[in-house]
């Protein structure tokens, strides 16, 4: 199995605590101009395999060019194009490969920021038709012969690093965040890249997703507010505002969602769906949010919070349609709390006392792994161990193909569609429902919204897990909160989405035991 490493040479490290890097100073730019600074800062190197090449992948410095950062990648190998193919988002990017899968992660301000465009919306990335430049020459002279170089344009990050999420080589921790002075050859401004101006350099709030009591109750977290949301179906009969045996569970996990804060605005809105008349739908969903508020007012201290209690009837679905699976979903409870603190916003995963279920498919501890067959297609995972970053949890999972043809995993997936059930066809060879069980509790990886008009969702995970080639390892990365835990388990359970009549996605294995690190 293939194990992955990642070595931070930092400034400041003595020759003894550094390897050399292929990057020398010594070199002159091609096009004459004056011999470039020795870097003060080096990469951080991630040993893994990219298209099914093993290795020693530098990452960074991240370099502020004005109101721009370049990020620099490279990799000793014979393929000149293998960092724009191995990093290539072909859904976001499909007419030229780059490296715009790479993604920067300021967990200090819980945001994720997106390789920057032009206003016609080019990716700003090492590009079939990059301009190049002076400073391309530089860099490419510098390294030598054989070595990969790719980079890509990000917002200015707020700190003096930053992690770097890469497709299929998981996560580089604290990539240095410099100055074009101090990066000597190790980068190139924007316009060596695309001819036009940089017009959009997105930073965007990072999001957790999180399934309470069987996925009766689910938690979503950004950093401003929490909304949970509660099925009604599991805490009232029909046409009733009384709740049922099946309420107090579901109601105590909410509590323990809200006994995370201090304080702050909480409204609780009733929502029913289409069926009788709008005064009647309206009336019942009032009284319901009712309920649900002054029996969690028995079960915890409201006492700091400024709480509202509202029905909206029929009037804001939660998904379209009139399918007994589309009312259903309709059919809830929502809470919305603010905190006093933006950025006090966490998602509280439960009881991690209470027993797992059993495990639906083959189990093991992560660091040994396990063994898959889906249909046809047969593979090895194993998780050596997870690394707290700040908020979060960063798995990188070694996948081996086993079987004799070429391997694409839509295993790890939530079908075709976001966590929340949302339809999107671009996901079903991604990592999406690679998930934290803890207690009750269901934690997601990570996402944010990459279109805030249709609501698209990406995840911060692999998105396209395809051509594994028999007997070769592929690593995927995925980000998840802090389940606040010494140790993990990692798992795929099958799941039971609302959509085309009710479908069940997912091919259950779990992995126990895997150590949480720090740093």
């Amino acid at each position: 199995m293939l194990a992955l490493a990642v070595t931070a040479a930092l400034a400041g490290c003595t020759a003894a605590d550094a390897e050399p890097t292929p990057t020398a100073s010594s070199a002159s730019s091609g096009s004459g101009s004056a011999e470039p600074a020795a870097p003060a800062v080096e990469p951080v190197v991630v040993s893994t395999v990219l298209e099914g090449e093993e290795v020693d992948l530098e990452v960074g410095p991240l370099v502020r060019h004005g109101d721009v950062a370049v990020l620099r990648l490279a990799a000793p190998t014979d393929n000149p194009v293998l960092l724009q193919m191995a990093f290539w988002e072909v859904y976001e990017s499909g007419s030229s490969p780059g490296p715009n899968g790479v993604r920067v992660v300021d967990h200090g301000e819980r945001t994720v920021l997106t390789v920057a465009r032009t206003a016609e919306g080019k990716t700003v990335t090492t590009r079939n038709g990059s301009p190049g430049g002076p400073a391309t020459d530089a860099d490419r002279e510098t390294a030598g012969e054989d070595v990969a170089i790719a980079y890509a344009a990000f917002a200015v990050p707020s700190g003096d690093t930053v992690d770097v999420l890469l497709t299929q080589g998981g996560l580089a921790a604290d990539v240095p965040v410099v100055d074009e002075d101090e990066a000597g050859a190790l980068t190139v401004p924007p316009d060596e890249l695309v001819e036009d101006p940089v017009a959009e350099a997105p930073v965007i709030a990072l999001e957790s997703f999180t399934e309470l009591v069987g996925g009766q109750v689910t938690a979503r977290v950004t950093p401003e507010q929490v909304q949970v949301a509660i099925a009604s179906d599991v805490l009232f009969a029909v046409d009733s505002d009384q709740l049922g045996p099946d309420a107090e569970a579901a109601l105590v996990a909410v509590g323990q969602q809200l006994t995370a804060y201090e304080g702050g605005a909480l409204d609780v809105v009733g929502h029913t769906d289409d069926v009788l008349d709008d005064a009647y739908n309206l009336d019942l969903s009032q009284r319901r949010a009712q309920t649900v508020a002054d029996r969690l007012a028995g079960l915890v201290d409201l006492g700091a919070f400024d709480v509202t209690v509202s029905g909206k009837g029929e009037s804001e679905p939660a998904v379209p349609g009139t399918s007994p699976e589309a009312r259903a979903a309709n059919r809830r409870v929502e809470l919305v709390l603010v905190p006093p603190s933006p950025t006090e916003a966490v998602s509280d995963p439960g009881d991690e006392d209470a027993p797992l279920p059993a495990p639906e498919g083959p189990s093991g501890p992560g660091p040994e792994g396990v063994s898959v067959q889906d249909g046809t297609a047969m593979f090895d995972v194993r998780l050596a161990e997870v690394r707290r970053r700040g908020p979060f949890v960063v798995g990188a999972l070694e996948v081996t193909n086993t079987g004799s043809d070429a391997l694409a995993v839509s295993s790890f997936a939530s079908g075709a569609w976001d966590t929340r059930g949302e339809f999107d066809a671009s996901l079903q060879f991604a990592a999406t429902n690679l998930t934290i069980p803890v207690g009750t509790s269901r934690l997601y990886p990570l996402d944010y919204v990459r279109d805030a008009e249709n609501q698209v969702r990406e995840p911060m995970a692999d998105r396209v897990i395809v051509g594994i080639a028999p007997g070769s390892t592929r690593v995927v990365g995925v980000m998840w909160p802090d389940p606040g835990t010494e140790t993990v388990t990692v798992e795929v359970a099958r799941r039971h989405l609302e959509a085309f009549g009710g479908v069940d996605v997912g091919v259950p294995f779990r992995l126990t035991d895997v150590p949480v690190v720090d740093g």
